[in-house]
């Protein structure tokens, strides 16, 4: 540690921590080059309500950001005289790097934490004073609750105890509660699994199938379009169920075998039976994954509602006569070494990254209704709107949708559009369904390179099977024919498009088995009539040189703004089940200095 001057705002800082009685300083500020921050050593007492895990005495080291009152304040436990096991809502609290005094178990201590709710000190302030007073009081509300088990409380989200990361490696799996309970009904407690690497993320695999120890097929996880086809070779791993989350008392993740093994046997699991039973099937000379599942439920102390998948990293078994080493070249030979060597008690377990990707986990930052989201989406028109609006869609967690439109993309497209210059003199809708089917690994969507109503017999079948037709041509061409197609079933129409300079949003909406072309010309004639007279002295832009034809005129932030509402309303008239012919009419509002105040409906 090497000394410099501390900064004025650390002096003010420290003598905050004065009027904590609780709180002694056992050294002043020092600059930790090693990880660019000013260390605090101290020592916080309680009334313990349990000696073992938690002392009446702990030492700390608390490391603060150089841009304080800004940036990073952390409490780290000291090797001296610290708190040796791992809690909740703390770092896993490792030994740490040598010839540093503390250990690797920071403390959680943000504010959305309900055990630290004191109205005192609800919201964490940014003062030079009190920042810092602020996470002292809270390491010790902390500290009261792990001596008296209170750190999780009832109801509250459940979280998983930290993985210390060992592999460079992530694996992704998709589970919820449909495939929480078809597992339920799988008798299988162990056996081998198929994972295969993402384009361009090769450390990173997917669980494509679940498979039984003697290769039968028991559950294939549910993906999207570009997941399911994607040709990268598979590698074989192995899964193992346990019964619980596998954690020693009170949080703390196994970190050797022998500790995996102890956890297992307390859940009356025997894991090196489960692991003979299925390590032939991985004997290749690669590394391979094991995935441990266990149950987990969305709240503390509610039932279980999914599996989480632990990914781990394994080391390349016993498979020839040369990695045997002086054991039998058999499955038995190859077993023992496995056993002795390999996978022996004190061996380090390399932990992955594992991370599900089921929609619902995916989507927790902002998705439709499941009643929109559900929704089987033909899209008619993959222009500016339309292909704004797809993308809306999937985003929204709408994962079934067919894009319809016989136009390539020419370079006047690019100032409005969600494709871009790779995509030149190519399909819109080939080129948005390929860009919408990575955006999730949940989306289905297909392409039909054609115009409405002249489809395949295939596309056909297609079409009939989707619920929600969204009409984003602006042509009055395909509303005749949305009218004249034969429809096998009812569907919800919807007719999006644009006034003059996107100023004006035009949804109109109807449910039946056609669409009502006459209804909708009836409602729209006077908003068009309108937009003629207030737009009659402005000709309408011109594109390219030679032979000239007009275009429509609408900036992107108007269309893009325009297609979010449009998204908008929809949810709203499905939801809302109000599908009876309605004409909603948008409109832009500025105040009299021609300064944008939003949109309105009219």
């Amino acid at each position: 540690m090497n000394q410099r001057s501390i900064p004025e705002s650390l002096q003010v800082a420290r003598r905050s921590l004065e009027s904590i009685p609780l709180v002694k300083i056992l050294h002043d500020w020092i600059w930790e080059e090693n990880v660019a921050q000013w260390v605090l050593h101290c020592e916080i007492s309680i009334a313990s309500s349990n000696y073992e895990l938690v002392p009446d005495i702990t030492e700390w080291y608390v490391l603060v950001s150089p841009d304080y009152p800004w940036g990073l304040i952390e409490f780290f436990p000291s090797k001296r005289n610290g708190l040796t096991h791992t809690f909740p809502h703390q770092s896993f609290n490792s030994i740490g790097r040598a010839n540093c005094p503390w250990r690797d178990g920071n403390l959680c201590l943000s504010t959305h934490l309900r055990i630290l709710g004191s109205y005192e000190y609800d919201s964490e302030p940014y003062d030079v004073y009190w920042r810092l007073h602020w996470k002292f009081e809270r390491a010790i509300q902390w500290l009261h609750a792990a001596s008296h088990g209170t750190l999780t409380l009832l109801g509250e989200p459940f979280e998983l105890p930290v993985f210390p990361k060992g592999s460079l490696s992530t694996v992704v799996f998709s589970e919820g509660i449909k495939s929480f309970n078809l597992w339920q009904q799988i008798p299988n407690s162990a056996g081998l699994l198929d994972v295969v690497p993402l384009d361009k993320k090769p450390d990173t695999f997917f669980v494509k199938s679940f498979r039984s120890a003697n290769g039968h097929e028991l559950l294939v996880p549910a993906w999207g379009k570009v997941m399911t086809e994607m040709t990268n070779e598979k590698a074989t791993g192995i899964w193992v169920r346990l019964n619980h989350v596998p954690v020693l008392d009170p949080w703390q993740t196994p970190s050797d075998w022998k500790e995996l093994r102890d956890i297992c046997k307390e859940q009356h699991i025997e894991l090196d039976e489960q692991l003979r039973s299925t390590v032939k099937g991985i004997r290749d000379g690669q590394r391979h994954i094991l995935l441990l599942g266990f149950p987990v439920p969305s709240q503390v102390g509610h039932s279980p509602c999914q599996i989480h998948w632990q990914g781990l990293e394994l080391p390349v078994l016993s498979h020839s006569t040369k990695t045997a080493k002086g054991f039998r070249t058999n499955e038995l030979g190859y077993w023992q070494r496995d056993r002795t060597e390999l996978l022996r008690g004190t061996r380090n377990l390399l932990w992955m990254k594992s991370e599900n990707w089921h929609s619902e986990h995916i989507s927790t930052r902002g998705s439709f209704s499941e009643m929109m989201a559900n929704k089987k989406v033909l899209l008619l028109g993959v222009g500016a709107v339309g292909s704004l609006v797809a993308e809306l869609l999937v985003r929204g967690n709408v994962q079934c949708i067919g894009l319809l439109d016989s136009d390539k993309l020419e370079i006047g497209n690019l100032s409005r559009h969600t494709l871009n210059l790779e995509d030149l003199l190519e399909s819109k809708a080939v080129n948005v369904a390929k860009r919408l089917n990575v955006v999730s690994p949940h989306a289905v969507v297909e392409a039909m390179e054609c115009e409405f109503p002249f489809v395949s017999e295939a596309q056909r079948v297609y079409i009939q099977q989707c619920d929600l037709i969204l009409d984003c041509t602006g042509s009055d061409s395909v509303l005749y024919h949305l009218e004249k197609f034969a429809w096998e079933s009812e569907k919800i129409f919807i007719s999006i498009s644009l006034g003059r300079d996107g100023k004006r949003l035009f949804c109109f909406v109807s449910q039946g088995r056609s669409f009502p072309s006459h209804i909708f010309r009836e409602m729209i004639n006077p908003w068009l009539g309108k937009e003629q007279e207030e737009f009659k002295d402005q000709p309408l832009p011109w594109s390219g040189i030679g032979c000239w034809h007009p275009v429509f005129p609408a900036r992107a932030d108007d269309v893009w703004m325009m297609a979010s509402v449009a998204v908008k309303h929809i949810e709203s008239l499905i939801e809302s089940n109000s599908l009876d012919n309605n004409l909603a009419v948008f409109e832009q509002v500025f105040d009299k200095n021609d300064n944008f105040c939003g949109v309105r409906l009219v």
